[in-house]
């Protein structure tokens, strides 16, 4: 309940107050409220050791994991914010490069797989995606408690960003990519069972393999995008369409393919490492 009546609140305080002072005030509070959310404080602090890699120091992997936190304190401004998002304000904060890739992917007519991880901001850029006329489905977690989740999409919904269960939508993300529209899923879900084994920064983890499945099963191209917050501006770069040729075996297949993916997502962390929001243990397959 406390995430729900903090959503209230947030979005409740920000109509009045400019956007830009909740900016500040992630900055200033969000690196003692990590230290008193000291699990996901711990596992951010493990994942990015492992991230940065053992040249890295105590001190700055510690850096590294405070920015991380006012990154996604901005970040969960933007998102108390989203309904005052309107399309002049979307083209005002976000600049998308590669929109020839998203037309290039639909113009194969078998619908396209945008994937992304947790990482800068995602709902921006699809929100204006969605605003520029292109259909989004957003694959998306249940929250609880279940009013914060209704709240939460259908804030979505109203920004044009059609949510999919993740875990009862099967068949209407296979139903979207046959009307040859876009489905955008986040990848980065670490799984310690089930899901297709992968390398990730050096070490095995294993996440879910539902976008090469439905990569495979419709022909959808995949195209990858993370928008990167640099000062109060997102910019999202799309990727041209990952490039697989299938074979005869498709178990083998799905694990490739989840490795491509992964191994593209691994590309943009290791740019913007103090933008990655990853506050589970990412490899739960390693221990």
């Amino acid at each position: 309940m406390i995430a729900l009546w903090a959503h209230v609140l947030g979005s409740l305080l920000f109509r009045v107050l400019p956007r830009r002072w909740g900016y500040t005030l992630a900055a200033v509070f969000a690196p003692p409220i990590a230290q008193a959310w000291s699990g996901q404080h711990a596992r951010a602090t493990a994942n990015m050791r492992r991230v940065l890699g053992p040249d890295a120091g105590p001190a700055e992997v510690e850096r590294r994991v405070r920015q991380v936190f006012r990154n996604y304190g901005r970040y969960s401004i933007d998102v108390l914010c989203l309904p005052q998002f309107d399309r002049h304000e979307l083209e005002r904060v976000v600049d998308i490069v590669g929109w020839e890739h998203i037309a290039a992917a639909l113009g194969r007519g078998r619908g396209m797989l945008l994937i992304t991880g947790h990482i800068g901001n995602w709902d921006l850029p699809a929100a204006l995606v969605a605003a520029r006329g292109f259909p989004v489905n957003a694959v998306v977690e249940r929250l609880e408690p279940p009013a914060w989740n209704e709240r939460v999409q259908a804030i979505r919904e109203r920004v044009g960003l059609h949510a999919i269960p993740m875990e009862t939508g099967a068949r209407e993300m296979y139903a979207c990519l046959r009307r040859n529209e876009i489905l955008a899923v986040v990848v980065d879900r670490p799984l310690a069972s089930g899901g297709a084994p992968v390398r990730f920064f050096g070490a095995e983890t294993r996440i879910p393999d539902g976008v090469a499945r439905l990569a495979l099963r419709t022909g959808a191209s995949i195209v990858g995008a993370v928008g990167v917050r640099r000062g109060d501006r997102v910019v999202a770069v799309v990727s041209p369409p990952l490039q697989f040729e299938p074979t005869a075996h498709r178990d083998r297949d799905v694990i490739a393919l989840t490795q491509l993916v992964t191994t593209w997502l691994e590309r943009q962390i290791r740019q913007h490492p103090s933008q990655w929001y990853m506050f589970r243990d990412m490899w739960p397959a390693s221990e």
